[in-house]
């Protein structure tokens, strides 16, 4: 128990490893492995060992466990099995902003063993630490927890600084609305991307079929290597927004669009919060995610900056009149996170890595 780093070779050699695999991760920034995937592959790796190590070697963590506590082999397994289990959630991207927050809260827990350790001078496997040993413990477990708050960008962490230029960001609007007849769409008119001012569609059959309207081929493939679709349609996407009304036309259909003054979320949220916080809100009010992977195994925010429900939607698809508008259901199913099922239009930023 809040032996980590204490100073077993065979588990200095992980946190060893950890610093050459972040140094190493400079190179990897190309290929969009960033410095934090590689930080959290390494402290991940050293805490399942080290977790691993507690069940192995029980008592050789027993004697620092503070007397007040009963049964310290108890303790020690138990502090034993969260440092493997978040070992093993910080190594995952899906799962490493949850196990970041755990872990670094974990680690200031168990420095009570730690500090008791240093206080009543308790030897450890028969030697006794001088002061500054202690204190290099120390400033290795505030390193730590700083380095755990990095990766799961945790405040002041925002994910902001360097990160950001490994993001691309798309601002703009998402409209969603389904009809009678069974068709659903999906279009994003985005004022800034890495592609600039554009606009695409993702349309639902009522049979299930799913079709991505694009204007261009290099559009059309970064959107199909992140989301599933049955066929792709490259057309010209004229649209015009005024005020509160949206109408988008192409040689497939033709979409207009009105909606209510809806309500902003006047305040800016790291992209932590954007997958804890906003994620449950998003999931229990709307049904839909804010945070998730790709096909292609990217990591993908959807900021949602302000949320207005339809007033009305109207549409011709392939010259057919497809009647009122309609929920958005059954799911469309093009990638993790589906539309809110009452029709809507939404600002938001996307942010994928």
């Amino acid at each position: 128990m809040g032996g980590f780093f204490y100073f077993k070779p065979e588990i200095n050699s992980w946190f060893i490893t950890s610093l050459f695999l972040f140094d190493y991760s400079r190179s990897a920034v190309e290929n969009r492995i960033t410095i934090r995937d590689f930080l959290a592959l390494g402290l991940g790796l050293a805490f399942i060992s080290v977790g691993v190590d507690h069940f192995i070697n029980p008592a050789w963590y027993e004697p620092i466990v503070p007397s007040t506590l009963p049964d310290a082999t108890f303790w020690v397994l138990a502090s034993g099995f969260f440092e493997a289990l978040f070992g093993l959630l910080l190594i995952f991207p899906r799962t490493r902003a949850w196990a970041s927050v755990g872990t670094a809260w974990m680690l200031v827990i168990l420095y009570w063993a730690n500090f008791n350790m240093w206080y009543n001078d308790i030897p450890l496997n028969g030697t006794t630490y001088d002061d500054i040993w202690h204190v290099v413990r120390l400033v290795i477990q505030i390193i730590l927890i700083i380095a755990l708050t990095w990766i799961g960008e945790v405040t002041p962490f925002k994910g902001k600084e360097k990160l950001h230029d490994s993001l691309d960001i798309f601002r703009g609007r998402i409209t969603s609305s389904g009809f009678q007849t069974g068709d659903r769409v999906v279009v994003g008119a985005w004022k800034s991307s890495p592609f600039g001012n554009f606009t695409d569609i993702m349309w639902a059959k009522p049979d299930g079929t799913r079709i991505l309207i694009a204007p261009n081929q290099e559009i059309a493939d970064y959107v199909t290597d992140m989301y599933s679709f049955d066929d792709v349609l490259l057309e010209a996407i004229d649209i015009e927004e005024d005020g509160r009304n949206l109408s988008v036309k192409c040689k497939t259909m033709k979409l207009e669009f009105s909606w209510k003054k809806g309500f902003a979320i006047p305040f800016k949220r790291s992209l932590l919060f954007i997958a804890t916080v906003e994620l449950f809100f998003a999931k229990l009010i709307f049904s839909t995610r804010t945070y998730g992977l790709t096909r292609n195994n990217r990591q993908e925010w959807y900021a949602i900056d302000r949320v207005s429900n339809l007033s009305r939607a109207s549409a011709k698809i392939e010259g057919e009149d497809v009647g009122d508008m309609a929920s958005m259901s059954p799911p469309c199913k093009f990638g993790f996170s589906e539309a809110p099922r009452k029709p809507a239009s939404c600002e938001v930023r996307t942010h994928i890595l």
